[in-house]
């Protein structure tokens, strides 16, 4: 039977910035160049300020009554030159955040107006449509002209040569134009699912009116991309709508 894909057609059961922000977190995951570690929020999103590294969770006087947890550079001691940044404890770099984002909330107003503009900017294609309508035509019409080919060198007798040298640029062409459609594509995908994140970022704005009294690990996923960590001390928080904002903890 015919089948028809139609958008919009009901309620969708994730927002769609929601599902935005997953595929990105997964992909992300995915790039990784170690094993990634769900034990807490803080897991591959603080980066050290000296050589790029992620930070990671390490155990101080594991067996005895002054045990603790802190998050150092995972290459502090990798180099010939040690990393500068210090260690962090989960609390500090929580209590950092929820300056950071209290920050946003007292912009608000003039963040949400720019994001808009960023998503409308994001999300107008015109000029990445017109090149994938153009790939598209031209690929139909190699298409054809390999179809042309073949049906030829069937019907008539043509020398193999020729007619393999012929094929084999068309094939060429063919698939060099599929590679320029299929990166078009990807782009335009990248930035309809930018534009979402970003209103992700958005509602968070617009629900939340009040300062926050403490962490919320949901916020946290929600709206930030990554921490940095330098060794003098400062904090400097990402968001997703690219804007960052410096803390230095007391």
């Amino acid at each position: 039977m015919p089948q028809y894909y139609v958008e919009n057609s009901h309620q969708a059961i994730v927002q769609p910035w929601e599902f935005a922000i997953v595929q990105a977190e997964i992909k992300r995951r995915k790039s990784l160049t170690r094993r990634y570690s769900g034990q807490s929020v803080l897991a591959t999103h603080i980066i050290c300020g000296d050589c790029g590294d992620y930070y990671g969770s390490k155990t101080w006087h594991s067996n005895s009554k002054y045990r603790r947890t802190i998050w150092q550079c995972n290459s502090k001691f990798a180099g010939d030159e040690r990393c500068r940044t210090p260690h962090l404890d989960e609390e500090t770099v929580k209590a950092a955040f929820v300056m950071a984002f209290n920050t946003i909330i007292d912009n608000r107003a003039a963040l949400i107006e720019d994001g808009l503009i960023m998503q409308r900017t994001l999300t107008d294609c015109t000029e990445i449509d017109a090149e994938i309508s153009a790939m598209v035509d031209e690929q139909e019409a190699l298409t054809e002209l390999i179809r042309k080919c073949i049906a030829q060198n069937a019907s008539d007798a043509i020398d193999q040569e020729e007619y393999g040298k012929r094929y084999a640029s068309l094939m060429d062409r063919f698939e060099a134009t599929s590679a320029k459609l299929a990166d078009l594509s990807k782009k335009k995908q990248a930035r309809d699912d930018q534009a979402c994140i970003i209103g992700g970022f958005l509602f968070e704005l617009r629900e939340r009116d009040e300062p926050l009294t403490e962490f919320d690990p949901y916020i946290w996923a929600v709206t930030l991309d990554v921490v940095t960590a330098y060794h003098d001390g400062r904090l400097v928080f990402k968001f997703r709508n690219g804007l960052e904002l410096e803390v230095l903890p007391a």
